[in-house]
């Protein structure tokens, strides 16, 4: 009978570990394997496209969308997201203002000196203490090539381990010049405790049509998560 029931627990066990998907295929799916998100930053939130996969993945999470192009923040808050607050500023290391440029796609901006547009920056930090946030389940971060400044704005949150999952976009060869070397924001989060736990959303060098990686999201997790496995 003992060994009946072994046998169901193993072949239970092999049933799950084939029904989740490999990490890094789905970032949904491997952060509800290791917590249940309640507050969700998605900065550079563009048009709500990721709040959308946040929300049909986490029904009851807060989401917070930043974005400071106006159009596009109007754009979210036409889709009527439940639970979703659109704030429409930029987040950085300092609070400041800057200039804002359209990207070749419509529906990209990025800061520049030669910007057409005026927005506010703030800091993590400063807005979560304004607000009463006092941890942040998971935060995203898309800033067309300023991930690292935003972090910069957080080191409270992150320092105190207020921030259980950081994922970011990085540059991953030196010829991309355009996003944060992935060894800087390796450095960056593993000096304030933080380790990596996956890749997401790799993308090949498109440009020049060659084969190795142009970006990818990682995803790096505090103590918080992986001191569980000791």
């Amino acid at each position: 009978m003992r060994k009946f029931e072994r046998l169901v627990r193993h072949v239970r066990k092999r049933y799950r570990s084939f029904k989740q998907p490999r990490r890094g295929a789905d970032v949904c799916a491997d952060l509800a394997s290791i917590m249940k998100p309640r507050t969700i930053f998605d900065v550079g939130a563009n048009i709500g496209q990721s709040a959308v996969k946040f929300r049909r993945r986490f029904p009851e999470a807060q989401i917070h969308c930043f974005e400071p192009s106006a159009s596009n923040a109007d754009r979210i808050r036409t889709r009527s997201i439940k639970n979703v607050e659109v704030h429409q500023v930029a987040l950085g290391s300092t609070a400041a203002t800057a200039m804002l440029s359209q990207g070749a796609d419509p529906a990209t901006f990025h800061i520049s000196e030669n910007g057409d547009a005026q927005i506010r920056i703030e800091t993590i930090d400063a807005f979560c203490a304004e607000n009463g946030i006092e941890r942040i389940d998971f935060l995203k971060i898309d800033t067309e090539g300023h991930d690292l400044e935003v972090l910069k704005g957080a080191v409270a949150m992150l320092d105190a381990g207020r921030v259980v999952a950081v994922q970011v976009e990085a540059g991953m060869n030196p010829e991309n010049t355009f996003h944060i070397p992935f060894e800087a924001l390796k450095a960056f989060l593993e000096d304030h405790g933080y380790r990596l736990f996956g890749f997401y959303d790799q993308v090949t060098e498109w440009p020049t049509k060659q084969p190795h990686l142009r970006r990818a999201n990682p995803m790096f997790v505090s103590h918080e998560i992986f001191s569980k496995a000791r």
